[in-house]
């Protein structure tokens, strides 16, 4: 993975976040499909979601759905 790649929440995020989301939190599958990677540390990627939220995600927790064309 690097920074301009296109990426999304992979299964065991989506179950995760499925599976132990409180009550009045929103679900954030739908808006978790899809997100561009725009920086990166040693740790986390910072991804801008297509709604807008700007996070960091452990690579664990993403997969490429597009590569960046160089």
């Amino acid at each position: 993975m690097k920074v301009g790649d296109l990426v999304r929440w992979n299964e065991m995020e989506i179950c995760y976040h499925m599976a132990c989301r409180a009550p009045g939190i929103p679900d954030l599958t739908d808006v978790r499909k899809r997100g561009i990677i725009v920086d990166k540390n040693g740790i986390n990627f910072f991804v801008r979601w297509e709604n807008g939220d700007f996070k960091a995600a452990r690579p664990n927790t993403i997969e490429v759905i597009s590569e960046r064309q160089s």
